[in-house]
């Protein structure tokens, strides 16, 4: 009873808010929070009772249905949250309710937008001090776009919420929104959009599912109406989906593809409507797809995830839209590349018999690795690169490959070399990955594109190529793929890039050592059986391939830091001892003399680096047998030979005998035993010492063993002394036994010329009977001279405390023979030189004087004087060589020295040009890091020969009153170009300030100078000067960028590394550079560049378009300050803003002309394969001859700079001219071709 009593009064206070606010006008005010719940607390209860006793009630007190609905619709909008949309959907759901009239869009509308409201991520906590905003301050919203009250969005409770969406699933079986197209519109973006929204609201997965699950129940359920256009509706369902589709690999993403892919997919098998549109979904996604990298990728993936899910004939078709894009605009170019790696690594039978359409999306792939976009060409080289490791075992792929490898090969060629690091990588990385599909088929100029690439400025194209090379030699270690890996992966054990060098260690640790190790041969072995039958080819071609002189220093400072680093291992060595020993016994067992017998070449050099580190896995026995043996068949030294001679004998690595490969075997062995004496027993040490002192004090060895024994005989006396004071006592001892021995044996032969020079000099006429040189060669002294002399130096770099007491007097008697300068001549009579009669002689004893030099600081300063003056008039490369490699320990590099070394920068030699660069970049650099900087300006006026400039011409009047051979005067295009690779080998030395001082110094010192007459114009010199100022002041190496100075951060970061915060800082200090160097143009350059340019008009100088591309380079970064800047120039301003829109246009011309040309190339070189050779011939010379005149190009030089005579002209004449200049314009209006449809 008391229940009855109860529900009258709900009713009666439900119905009484009602009619209060049937009265107001529209919109009405929202119905309150108490009466929501009264009315779900009605309509939820059993029965239909209630429901139908409040209609009968609103029917008594003439209240329509709507006057119930338009309250909660204005809750629902007033931010009531998810009870008002609950209350209206239990309403419309109720058994009795009158849906057709209750239902209307607007309230429809706010339903959607109460749903949308309930997932507003909460707002942030409002700070403690603050007071939360006042209810007058909130703006009023219109009716439908309410605020969703105050964390609106934290009091939504996933229930609710799950709730709400079920029932509006109900609520469409009974209404049909067909009839209301807006709101089916509305309805499905609201619902398709809930489970992205909710992300920000639910962190947790399975509440994000539960949300989702009804949306999808409902998007089916739009789909599945039977009135209405299906196919529209499905297209506003994928359209609302797309965005949750696209986001980057989220939970959200995940549910959604299911959803497209189990549920709209299958509805679209049944029906033919909705089929229409889903076919189109992948395209429509590729056309949304974002343009960064990662969100890209991630379309991509999903793309292709739905196009698997379709069937065959509609894929296939979103093949051929792909084709299609590679044609279009660059960001569907690239898109396109990265779909075709996707499906043809994902999507079933692409090389099919009856629709081949993988070839279509190979022969894309080819097509844009030659895209006029370098990030478009990466790409594509990358993504083909995937697909040759991918299709190595799909034979009918693998066979087209190769089919059209022979055009691919071509192509690679030339990207290899393109300007982009980028491209260069992926190319590298395109080559590595077709190794296994050529099987073996390397070509030769690809194993040394790769060996370039492995020296390339960018560290991440160096270790590409590192990896490349590695992996083919790795896959087929041919003779030729070991000689290119053993020439450019050890090298870059010196490389500044520690992790480079890491991994060079490791791949030779993999690929050399650890090869080596694995050689287990037996020396027990048949007679019949070759060696290369015993022993690996490969190994063999490794060990010969070490010994080569541009590789073995390489593989030194290898084995020297991984047995630093306690990585040899003994078996290496065992190994190597089991290599020579299996050689000797074949040998031995053939019959063949021992005398003719030499290890493999390499083993030795390989097992004296590594005998330093694991000295107890080399035996004695071993050793000393070969000792014996070595020592039998040592080289004996022969009258008719000198060492000069024996250096330049070609190397025989056969059976015949060799003396030289002996004497390189004997100097190995030696270090070997120096390595290992610390294990020697004291008598075999004693024994092996008194051999070696015996040998040396013969002076009869080759060179390269003089150097070997003295430095074994000195380890043996370190190691085997009780302390070192006695082992330094015991070497200074025999050190000067040697010297005395030696110095005799000099003394002797100096005799004998002087001797000869007096006979001859009383013959009348003198000399008739020869010059003496050939009875002083026939004996032996001359050879045993030589010896003496090169080992003086051999024993005071050893004991630099020995008595020098006669050798340096002899030294300089014999450099400065024949002399006319000379003062001190020891012997009378002495009047021809030693140069002439032993050249030998004289060259070894400027290199053991500069060998006293590095360990006496008195004598070097004495004798720097004479270095320098060899250097300018030797003629000998190899004396020259050596001098460079002494004087760069001990000189101080300053002044005129410094201004006369430049010149082997650009020497004739290209061993000395690459020691001079080795000795600036390297050494120097760190050494006098401003050497450069503050002998640049001086260097320019000392090799144009210049004294046309009264300060210089009087601060370098001591050098340019002396020879010219340090000078590189002339103003032919061969002396510009040689001393401008002298200025930018100085400028690669600069950091940013220094440039900019530099920029600051020529402008002041040059042409400052040019302006106020200091320096002389009218002066041949004097113009070479100015010309080679503005062109250093042009070229790239002087600009100044805000990343000059952090090259690796650069690098790092162009190739996706993470910069360090060594490289951050010096990015920063470059760009507080960039900024100075603005600055320094526009106030002290540009004035100076004015009056310049004024005072070269009124001489009428051809140096005026040199300033002008000079000018013209430095403000072209400019060119939006360009008025600003030239403000005291109008004249100046609109020549030069002329001049960079002629230039600009000039160069895009060309570039697209070559574009053009370059794809039409491409396509030629495809159709030629169906062409006969002739025809093919006759194509390729065309395109041939059209690139070269399109590369000959130039910019036609301004009008003011070229002197045209005024010629009456004829009529005739006239219409000619007219007849060009009509032809003329026609050419600039045809538009340039662009092949890949951009526009």
């Amino acid at each position: 009873m008391e229940a009855e009593d109860d529900e009258p009064e709900t009713l009666t206070r439900i119905l009484s808010e009602i009619e209060s606010l049937h009265t107001h006008e529209d919109p009405p005010p929202p119905l309150s929070p108490s009466s929501l719940s009264d009315l779900l607390s009605l309509f939820a209860a059993a029965g239909d009772d209630g429901p139908s006793h409040l209609w009968l009630s609103m029917s008594s007190r003439n209240l329509p249905p709507t006057s119930l609905v338009r309250p909660i619709a204005s809750s629902m909008d007033s931010g009531g949250g998810l009870l008002a949309s609950r209350a209206y959907l239990d309403i419309l759901l109720s058994p009795s309710s009158p849906v057709h009239t209750l239902f209307d869009p607007l309230s429809f509308l706010s339903l959607l937008s109460s749903i949308r409201r309930s997932l507003k991520p909460p707002p942030p906590p409002q700070p403690s001090d603050q007071r939360p905003l006042s209810a007058k301050s909130v703006p009023k919203r219109k009716r439908g776009r309410g605020s969703g009250g105050e964390g609106a969005g934290d009091r939504t409770d996933v229930k609710d919420l799950v709730r709400v969406l079920e029932r509006l699933d109900l609520l469409l079986e009974k209404i049909g929104l067909d009839r209301f197209p807006d709101s089916l519109k509305s309805l499905v973006e609201t619902i398709a959009g809930v489970p992205l929204m909710a992300v920000g609201v639910f962190e947790n997965l399975t509440a994000l599912e539960c949300v989702s699950n009804p949306c999808f129940r409902i998007l089916i359920h739009v789909l599945q109406m039977e009135c209405g256009d299906r196919t529209a509706a499905t297209v506003e369902v994928l359209r609302s989906l797309t965005p949750a589709i696209l986001l980057h690999k989220t939970p959200v993403q995940a549910s959604v593809l299911r959803f497209v892919k189990r549920d709209l997919i299958g509805l679209a098998r049944e029906c033919a409507e909705v089929k229409a549109a889903v076919v189109y979904l992948p395209r429509f996604l590729v056309n949304k797809a974002p343009e960064r990298a990662e969100p890209r990728a991630a379309a991509v993936e999903a793309t292709v995830e739905i196009v698997q899910a379709m069937e065959g004939e509609d894929w296939v078709g979103f093949v051929d839209y792909t084709v299609k894009m590679s044609r279009g605009k660059p960001n569907m170019r690239l898109l396109a590349v990265d779909l075709i790696l996707a499906m043809l690594t994902s999507l079933p039978d692409p090389f099919g018999v009856d629709n081949p359409w993988g070839l279509q999306c190979l022969e894309v792939l080819i097509e844009r690795c030659s895209d006029s976009m370098a990030g478009i060409r990466a790409r594509a080289l990358m993504n083909l690169a995937q697909v040759v490791g991918s299709l190595c075992g799909v034979e009918d792929g693998r066979a087209w490959l190769l089919d059209k490898w022979e055009g691919l090969d071509e192509l690679l060629k030339q990207r290899c070399l393109d300007e982009k690091a980028a491209v260069k990588k992926a190319a590298l990385v395109l080559i590595m990955k077709s190794t296994s599909l050529l099987g073996g088929m390397v070509d030769d100029v690809f194993l040394k594109v790769i060996g370039a690439a492995c020296s390339d400025p960018l560290v991440s194209i160096r270790k590409t190529a590192l990896i490349a090379l590695s992996e083919v030699y790795r896959k087929f270690p041919e003779s030729r793929v070991i000689s290119e890996w053993l020439h450019a992966v050890p090298r870059l054990i010196m490389d500044n890039e520690s992790s480079v060098q890491e991994e060079c260690e490791n791949l030779f640790v993999k690929l050399v050592l650890d090869r080596i190790s694995e050689v287990r041969c037996n020396p027990n072995v048949d007679s019949k059986d070759d060696l290369e039958l015993v022993l690996p080819k490969d190994v063999l071609a490794l060990l010969e391939g070490i010994c080569d002189g541009e590789v073995a220093p390489s593989v030194k400072k290898i084995c020297m830091s991984l047995g630093k680093k306690k990585r040899l291992r003994p078996t290496v060595a065992t190994a190597l001892q089991n290599i020579i020993t299996a050689s000797e016994s074949l040998w031995l067992r053939d019959g063949r003399s021992i005398k003719n017998w030499t290890a493999p070449p390499g083993a030795w050099l390989l097992l004296s680096e590594i005998s330093a580190f694991v000295p107890k896995a080399v035996g004695w026995e071993f050793l000393y047998h070969h000792w014996e043996l070595l020592d039998q068949t040592r080289w004996e030294s022969k009258p008719c030979r000198t060492p000069i001679q024996e250096d330049v004998c070609e190397r025989i690595v056969s059976t015949v005998p060799n003396s030289i490969a002996w004497a390189g075997d004997r100097v190995l062995l030696l270090q070997t035993i120096a390595s290992i004496s610390i294990e020697l027993p004291p008598e075999p040490a004693a024994d092996l010492a008194h051999k070696l002192l015996k040998r040396i004090g013969d002076f009869n060895m080759h060179s390269t063993e003089v150097d070997a024994h003295v430095k074994a005989l000195r380890t043996l006396c370190t190691r085997k002394t009780v302390n070192k004071d006695e082992g330094e006592t015991l070497i200074l001892k025999w050190v000067h036994q040697l010297l005395s021995k030696a110095l005799k044996i000099i003394d002797d032969f100096m005799l004998k010329i002087s001797e000869a020079n007096k006979i001859r000099s009383f013959l009348t006429p003198p000399g008739t009977r020869g010059t003496g040189k050939k009875d002083v060669g026939a004996s032996q002294s001359p050879l045993q001279a030589l010896i003496a002399v090169f080992t003086i130096g051999s024993l005071i770099l050893v004991s630099p405390s020995a008595d020098l007491k006669g050798i340096i007097p002899l030294l300089h008697t014999i450099i400065t023979s024949g002399n006319s300068e000379s003062k001190t001549k020891k012997l009378s009579g002495m009047t021809v030189s030693v140069k002439q009669i032993a050249p030998s002689l004289y060259i070894q004893s400027w290199v053991t004087l500069g060998k006293i030099c590095l360990v006496d600081g008195k004598i070097a300063k004495l004798y720097i004087p004479l270095f320098v003056q060899e250097l300018e008039k030797s003629d000998c490369a190899a004396l020259r060589n050596n001098i460079v490699v002494v004087m760069r320990d001990y000189v101080k590099w300053r002044g005129v020295l410094f201004l006369r070394f430049l010149l082997s920068l650009v020497d004739e030699s290209e061993k000395i040009r690459h020691l001079a660069e080795y000795l600036f970049g390297n050494i120097l650099r760190v050494k006098a890091p401003l050497l450069a900087y503050n002998s640049f300006v001086e260097a320019i006026f000392v090799l144009n020969d210049c004294h046309a400039h009264a300060g210089h011409s009087e601060a370098q009047g001591g050098l340019h009153g002396g020879s010219r051979l340090f000078t590189i005067r002339g103003n032919d295009g061969k002396s510009r170009s040689r001393r401008m690779q002298i200025y930018v080998s100085l400028l690669k030395q600069m950091a940013p300030e220094h440039l900019l001082a530099t920029s600051a110094k020529l402008c002041a010192e040059i042409l400052a100078a040019a302006t106020d007459g200091l320096l002389n114009l009218d002066d041949v010199t004097g113009q070479s000067v100015l010309q080679d100022a503005l062109q250093v002041l042009a070229c790239k190496e002087m600009r100044i960028h805000s990343s000059r100075g952090a090259d690796s951060s650069a690098d790092m970061e162009e190739e996706g590394g993470d910069s360090s915060g060594a490289g951050a800082l010096a990015a920063a200090r470059g760009r507080v550079v960039s900024q100075v160097a603005k600055k320094n143009l526009i106030q002290n350059a540009v004035p100076i560049f004015i009056e310049l340019k004024r005072l070269l008009e009124s001489k009428k100088s051809p140096l005026t378009g040199c300033l002008m591309e000079c000018l013209r380079t430095l403000l072209k970064d400019y060119k939006n300050e360009i008025e600003d800047i030239l403000v005291a120039d109008k004249q100046l301003q609109k020549e030069l803003i002329y001049d960079m829109h002629k230039y600009e246009a000039a160069a895009k011309t060309r570039s697209n002309a070559a574009e053009t040309i370059s794809g039409c190339s491409n396509g030629v070189q495809v159709k030629l394969q169906r062409k006969t050779g002739t025809e093919a011939d006759k194509i390729s010379a065309t395109v041939r001859s059209v690139l070269k005149e399109v590369n000959r190009d130039s910019a036609t030089p301004p009008l003011r700079s070229m002197s045209v005579p005024k010629i009456k002209s004829v009529a005739d004449q006239g219409v000619l001219k007219d007849k060009k200049s009509n032809v003329l314009e026609s050419l600039r209006k045809r538009h340039s071709f662009d092949s890949d449809k951009e526009n």
